[in-house]
């Protein structure tokens, strides 16, 4: 398991740092877009594991509509993708010969993961887009992943006391510990290496909320999987599992970096 994450991580990691490094916005943005798709596949592959029938299809395709319309700038995306998402969801129910007990439920669903990964997945694309894009994403991935390394390390080798055992039997206290003094640190290494306007209280605060954030993102998501009753949402990345499997603490850390950048927290 540790060689193959650690293999992953060699292949994969340098892969994207040069996408982000020499890549455009726009480049970034494709990348997002693929793994929106990847991702919608596997929650509603999850999805169905469990019972449930989301439309798989529609939701995908959505949730690709819903990234361009963030990415490049319509006005209220949101509101846009709910309106329009909620009127395609009771249209397919009326009309589409959906069994009537179960239409809310799978529309339920497949809007939920539309949000869920469409939305949240988007935040790193708007990121990328800003003036200092490269830096934001740099630090973003920099202090999740060193906390989620942290988290995974010292709580395979140290945890005792579980974190939350009805949701994750493997998550301990010592872990969760573990993974946020290394978010701490990584935000200061960030200072240090690519981030040299970020402020002494700020890289704390940040470190701080990001590690949190990363951790609720985690567990979070092994609720769902626990509920759809899988261990894995993919096999995409050997060691790791799917791709919603490892970006899992992004999609609860990008929304809170982009919204301490719009507020000039940072």
């Amino acid at each position: 398991m540790h060689l193959k994450r650690i293999l992953s991580a060699a292949i994969l990691l340098p892969a994207f740092l040069l996408l982000v490094l020499y890549g455009t916005a726009l480049h970034f943005f494709l990348l997002i877009a693929f793994a929106i798709l990847i991702g919608l596949y596997e929650f509603y592959g999850m999805a169905k594991a469990g019972g449930w029938h989301p439309l798989t299809p529609l939701g995908m395709g959505c949730g690709v509509a819903l990234s361009c319309i963030e990415f490049f700038g319509a006005p209220s995306p949101w509101l846009i993708a709910g309106v329009a998402g909620t009127i395609i969801l009771l249209l397919i129910g009326l009309l589409g010969g959906t069994d009537q007990k179960e239409a809310l439920l799978r529309g339920a669903i497949t809007l939920f993961g539309l949000i869920y990964v469409g939305g949240l997945l988007s935040f790193p694309a708007l990121l990328r887009s800003m003036e200092l894009g490269r830096t934001y994403i740099l630090y973003l991935v920099f202090v999740t992943w060193a906390g989620d390394t942290g988290a995974f390390y010292v709580g395979s080798t140290m945890g005792k006391r579980l974190l939350c055992p009805s949701i994750s039997p493997r998550k301990t206290v010592e872990g969760s510990v573990g993974g946020l003094i290394c978010s701490v640190v990584a935000s200061g290494l960030a200072r240090w290496w690519f981030w040299e306007g970020l402020g002494a209280i700020e890289l704390v605060v940040m470190g701080v909320g990001l590690g949190v954030m990363g951790q609720l993102g985690d567990l979070c998501e092994s609720m769902l999987k626990r509920s759809a009753g899988v261990k894995d949402t993919g096999v995409l990345i050997p060691g790791h599992g799917g791709l919603l499997d490892r970006v899992d603490s992004l999609l609860f850390t990008a929304p809170v970096l982009y919204v301490a950048v719009l507020a000039g927290w940072v």
